[in-house]
């Protein structure tokens, strides 16, 4: 049996009165990462306790091969005598270093100061060498945009301990790009950025989290004013949420004519109990293929978690939702055809509720 990767999510806090731009609200977002992953095969264990004793850990690491005391690192002593240590600055104070540009950095980096300050790589590897010490597997590291780079830094420190680049995953949040219809141009325009309570009022918070795992957290998530949060077809959000409504009013339109038994009391059951969509066979082609698609949903949330990605889920999404009306144009509602509609209808629903966070309300009315 495989077992699960234990990993550690390292998502800075950001609390409500620190929030003063789309970056800053973007980030905040975030927190779906956790359901997103619990809800596949990684296990998220609670963040280690006590923090590090830095001069602990450092008294550790002054034996190891990688660390070193010296008044200046290897790469500015190397134009100097051999022996510049033990002759001119023989009794010069000494920093404490770390071999970091064996594995990539510019040059060494100092983990205490001649004046015994720590250095902030010194708390972050003791922090992370103690969450793998506790079982992790990998750590995730969420940075906001203003981030000006450290990875290599940090990752070279623990490369130098015995840990791999590719235990640390870096992912720096980009921040919301608005935009609005201009009606006199025809055209879409950037627009200066705006308060978070007014955006967040101007579109609803729904469609403000759906915007901004539409695209990579690694791009800019681009937020048209005019249609997000709006009944329109041009939005996506709209899109998906409208698809979800009409599933729940076909089964209702079905239980209504007698050809099934809707139970919406206990998660959405209908009776005749439903074949696997497996081993259902479908004359319509449209029918065929929204069932492989949902069918695909486990693998597409797979793969959303293991590569940090909620844009893909989103994308699933706006795929199931694109097939599923051009079925609709010709759908005749059957048992069988009653099945595929559930199965839709609950992707839909737990992908946006139990994972994104994002309402969906189980109507029985069309939006």
């Amino acid at each position: 049996m495989t077992k699960s990767p234990q990993t550690y999510l390292d998502r800075p806090p950001v609390y409500p009165a620190q929030i003063t731009s789309s970056a800053d609200l973007r980030c905040n977002l975030t927190d779906t990462l956790q359901t997103l992953l619990q809800k596949t095969n990684h296990t998220l264990i609670t963040p280690p306790k006590p923090i590090p004793n830095c001069e602990t850990f450092l008294n550790s690491l002054k034996t190891h091969v990688n660390i070193y005391q010296a008044s200046m690192s290897r790469q500015f002593a190397a134009d100097l005598p051999a022996d510049i240590e033990q002759t001119a600055l023989k009794d010069e104070p000494k920093d404490w270093f770390i071999k970091t540009a064996d594995f990539g950095d510019d040059f060494d980096r100092v983990l205490q100061h001649r004046d015994g300050e720590f250095t902030q790589l010194l708390e972050d590897i003791a922090r992370y060498h103690q969450i793998f010490q506790q079982g992790y597997d990998k750590i995730i590291l969420l940075r906001p945009s203003t981030y000006t780079g450290y990875d290599i830094q940090l990752t070279a420190a623990m490369q130098c301990l015995g840990y791999t680049k590719e235990q640390f995953q870096f992912i720096v949040i980009q921040p919301i790009k608005l935009h609005a219809f201009h009606k006199p141009t025809q055209e879409l325009h950037p627009i200066p950025e705006i308060a978070s309570e007014e955006l967040i009022k101007a579109i609803g918070m729904d469609a403000l989290r759906w915007h901004s795992f539409r695209v990579p957290l690694t791009g800019v998530a681009p937020i048209n004013l005019s249609t997000a949060g709006q009944p329109t077809p041009k939005d996506s959000f709209y899109r998906v949420k409208s698809t979800h409504a009409r599933c729940c009013l076909l089964l209702h339109q079905a239980h209504q004519q007698g050809i099934i038994q809707l139970n919406t009391a206990d998660n959405w059951q209908i009776a005749p109990t439903p074949m696997s969509l497996a081993e259902c066979v479908w004359e319509d082609a449209n029918a065929a293929t929204l069932a492989n698609q949902v069918q695909a949903t486990p693998k597409v949330l797979q793969q959303s978690a293991d590569e940090i990605a909620p844009h893909l889920l989103c994308q699933h999404l706006e795929a199931v939702s694109e097939i599923c009306d051009r079925w609709f144009k010709s759908l005749t509602l059957t048992p069988l055809d009653c099945a595929l509609l559930l199965a839709t209808k609950q992707t839909i629903f737990d992908s946006l509720e139990n994972i994104l966070g994002i309402k969906a309300p189980e109507t029985t009315q069309a939006e």
